[in-house]
C-alpha cells in the first residue's frame, strides 16, 4: 500500500510541479522554457511578475535591507518564499531598478516599507548631461554586488529547478528616470537625436547590468517599460523611440542567453504587431489588454503572459474569484505559448494564499480542455 501511495503521488500533478515525461520529471525551469519556446507543456506555465517589494514586506524588509543585508540572508528569504509559491520564475534583485540611478550618482530612496524606491532629484537636465555618466560605475556599487552575490546564491541553489531572473528598465524607461517624466517628454517630441543620444547610454547601462547578473548565473533577464505605455505615449511615439532599443537590447544579449522577457504597463493593444519584432521570447501584458486580441496577433510567433488585475482581482478577490479569473486568462490565452502571470507587480498587502491560488489554478488546469 505504501508503495502505490508513493507511486500516486510521484504521478500526481502536484504543487512543486514535477510531471511525469517519459522516465523523467519536468522542473519548473523545464516547463516555463518549453511554454516560452512555444513548445506544448504539460500544464500551464506559471510565475510572478517581480513582486520584490510584496516578498520584501511580508518578510519585514525594505528593499533597503535587501541592497544592505547579508547575502546569504536574503537568498535564503527569495528560496523559502517560492517553496510556499511555487512560481516557475524566481526574481533576485525585484523592484531595485533604481539602483543603477544611485550608482551612477542620483539621489534614490529605498527604505520605505512596503513601497517600491523613488528617485527623489533629476541626474540631468539636458542630453549632453549624460556624456559626463560613466557605466562602470554600476562596478563600484557596493549595494549592486550584494545583489549579484544574492543572485550567486539563489542560482546555485535553485537555478536547475527554477528559471531565475533579473528585471531592470528599459533604456527608454530609464531616460525618463535620469530626466524626470516631463522633462523627458519634452525632449522625445523637440530633440528626438538628443533623447536618442540619452537612450544610447541608458542602453549601455541595461546591458552591464544584465550582464553583471548572467555572470552571477541568471538565465533570464526582463525589460520592464511603464513608460512605453499606451497609456503613457502614442504607438506613433513607441515604434520610433523605445521600439528600436528593446530590440537592439535583446540582440545583443541574445549572445549571452536565449531568454528575454518584456513588461509594459497599460494599454498595448495598439503595438502588439511590433512585440513579434523585437527579439522578445516573452511578452508580459498588463490586465488591460484583450487577451483574445493578443493571442491573434501574438500566438505562434512570441511567448505571452497576463494578465490577473493585480488589485482588484489579487489583492481584493476572493480566493474563488481568483481562480475564476486565472481559468478565464488560462482558456482566452490558450497554449502554447501563454504563460499565466500577473498584470504587474503584486501589490505589497496582498495574501499569500491569493497569490497561491493563481498559481494552483495553473498547475492543476487540464491543459487538453484547450489544446
Amino acid at each position: 500500500m505504501a508503495v502505490v501511495c508513493k507511486l500516486a503521488e510521484l504521478l500526481r500533478l502536484s504543487t512543486n510541479t514535477l510531471l511525469l515525461k517519459g522516465v523523467e520529471f519536468l522542473t519548473n525551469k523545464e516547463i516555463i522554457l518549453s511554454g516560452i519556446a512555444l513548445k506544448k507543456t504539460p500544464r500551464v506555465p506559471v510565475m510572478i511578475l517581480s513582486s520584490g517589494v510584496w516578498t520584501d514586506y511580508r518578510n519585514g524588509l525594505t528593499l533597503q535591507n535587501v541592497l544592505e543585508d547579508a547575502p546569504e540572508k536574503i537568498a535564503e528569504i527569495i528560496i523559502s518564499d517560492n517553496q510556499k509559491v511555487e512560481s516557475d520564475v524566481v526574481w533576485v534583485g525585484a523592484d531595485c531598478s533604481n539602483i543603477i540611478v544611485k550608482a551612477i550618482g542620483g539621489k534614490c530612496t529605498f527604505n520605505l516599507p512596503g513601497e517600491a524606491s523613488t528617485v527623489d532629484e533629476t541626474l540631468i537636465t539636458r542630453p549632453e548631461d549624460v556624456d559626463r555618466l560613466k557605466v562602470e560605475d554600476l562596478e563600484n556599487s557596493k549595494e549592486i554586488a550584494n545583489l549579484l552575490q544574492t543572485a550567486s546564491l539563489v542560482t546555485k541553489r535553485i537555478g536547475a529547478e527554477y528559471l531565475v531572473a533579473v528585471s531592470q528598465w528599459g533604456a527608454f524607461t530609464m531616460a525618463g528616470q535620469l530626466l524626470g517624466m516631463d522633462n523627458m517628454m519634452k525632449i522625445a517630441i523637440k530633440d528626438k537625436p538628443g533623447l536618442n543620444h540619452i537612450m544610447e547610454f541608458t542602453e549601455r547601462l541595461l546591458l552591464k547590468y544584465w550582464n553583471l547578473f548572467i555572470d552571477a548565473g541568471v538565465e533570464m533577464v526582463n525589460q520592464a517599460e511603464p513608460l512605453s505605455s499606451g497609456d503613457v505615449i502614442s504607438a506613433k511615439l513607441f515604434k520610433e523611440m523605445s521600439f528600436p532599443r528593446i530590440k537592439s537590447a535583446n540582440q545583443v544579449i541574445a549572445k549571452r542567453i536565449k531568454t528575454k522577457s518584456l513588461h509594459i504597463c497599460g494599454n498595448t493593444t495598439k503595438i502588439l504587431d511590433l512585440i513579434a519584432e523585437s527579439e522578445t521570447n516573452l511578452f508580459s501584458m498588463d490586465y488591460k489588454v484583450d487577451l483574445n486580441i493578443a493571442r491573434e496577433t501574438l500566438s505562434g510567433k512570441v511567448a505571452y503572459g497576463g494578465q490577473l488585475d493585480p488589485i482588484s482581482v489579487l489583492l481584493e478577490g476572493t480566493t474563488a474569484e481568483i481562480e475564476a479569473e486565472s481559468l478565464a486568462c488560462i482558456r482566452a490565452g490558450g497554449t502554447p505559448g501563454f504563460v499565466l502571470i500577473p498584470g504587474c507587480d503584486i501589490a505589497p498587502k496582498t495574501k499569500l494564499e491569493n497569490v497561491q491560488t493563481m498559481i494552483h489554478t495553473a498547475h492543476h488546469f487540464d491543459v487538453n480542455e484547450i489544446i
